[in-house]
């Protein structure tokens, strides 16, 4: 008997909600209401966020991010101030930075540029010498020295078509 009587109510179920309109139903829920017996701390402690962030297309989302304005709000002083400095130089290795520059070129090229410094430095001072030589002579000959002696002009030559 009790299985005709559930299947009479399950039957008058069926037809109940075959009569039913839903959209008209839903239309006059006041989500406000539900919303308000809703625990929402219950709710979220079943939420997977796991699962929820494996949905997640990261790459659709840094599509809509803008840098520029990211970056307008990023203080460089504070983060640079946070960088320790000698935690990343303790883990240059040195060695196989010094092999793979050609340690020579730079060398050369520093010790050319010293030498050619060393090279105008001396023509300086030879100039210099050479200047107040020419003026010691002047006052033994009781010359009046007119400064530095400029070499003799060329000669003018017609220039060739």
């Amino acid at each position: 008997m009790e299985s005709i009587a559930q299947g009479v109510a399950q039957r008058v179920i069926d037809l109940v909600l075959d009569a039913l309109d839903m959209n008209a139903l839903i239309a006059r829920i006041d989500l406000n209401v539900v919303l308000g017996r809703v625990e929402l701390n219950d709710l979220l402690k079943r939420v997977d966020l796991n699962e929820l962030v494996d949905q997640i297309d990261l790459n659709q989302v840094l599509e809509r991010v803008d840098l520029n304005q990211l970056l307008d709000r990023v203080d460089v002083n504070k983060l640079v101030a946070k960088v320790d400095v000698n935690q990343i130089v303790s883990q240059v290795d040195v060695e196989a930075l010094v092999k793979n520059t050609d340690l020579g070129a730079v060398l050369v090229g520093s010790s050319s540029s010293l030498v050619t410094e060393a090279v105008d430095l001396g023509r300086s001072h030879a100039v210099s010498m050479d200047d107040t030589l020419a003026r010691w002579v002047s006052r033994i000959r009781r010359n009046n020295h007119a400064g530095r002696a400029e070499p003799p002009e060329l000669p003018n030559t017609p220039e060739e078509p």
